[in-house]
């Protein structure tokens, strides 16, 4: 069983046991999550707030004992993650694929970047320190970025890689 990163436990919010979280909003189709060094706690409700998310955990009955939980990391397991439409990714399953630009290999996926657009964090391979050292910022959803089977290939466009 492959447990997957989705977020942290942020603030303590109310004086009921409420946490806030930061992360992935697929925590909305999960019944539990695993709580870094702790285990499992089962999901008993999920609120919003001004735009933020806040889970109440089985468990958790006050704000003291939310607030011993603040920073921890959040995990699903793989086989809780709902299934995605054809063309969508979990960002982990980006993760270490190979990209080649130009129909060439050039480096790896080493992390993506939430926002206002998805960014994927490329680092490049090559024989210099300098190239290993250097990672590109590349938009996801970009017309010139194809996601197949053996890799991310990218159709360089002036500016993109410098």
């Amino acid at each position: 069983m492959r447990r997957i990163e989705i977020g942290r436990i942020g603030k303590a919010y109310g004086m009921a046991g409420g946490l806030k979280f930061r992360g992935e909003p697929v925590i909305f189709d999960l019944e539990r999550i695993y709580l870094e060094g702790l285990g499992y706690r089962a999901i008993e409700e999920i609120e919003e707030h001004s735009g933020e998310i806040v889970l109440f955990l089985t468990g958790v009955e006050g704000r003291q004992e939310a607030e011993q939980l603040v920073g921890l990391r959040v995990y699903a397991d793989q086989a809780d993650l709902p299934p995605l439409e054809e063309g969508e990714y979990y960002y982990f399953e980006l993760i270490g694929r190979p990209v080649f630009v130009d129909g060439q290999p050039f480096g790896e996926v080493v992390d993506v970047e939430d926002g206002a657009q998805e960014r994927l964090i490329i680092k490049a391979r090559g024989a210099s320190l300098r190239a290993q050292s250097k990672t590109y910022m590349v938009p996801f959803q970009a017309p010139y970025v194809k996601v197949e089977a053996d890799g991310i290939y990218i159709e360089s466009i002036p500016g993109l890689l410098d």
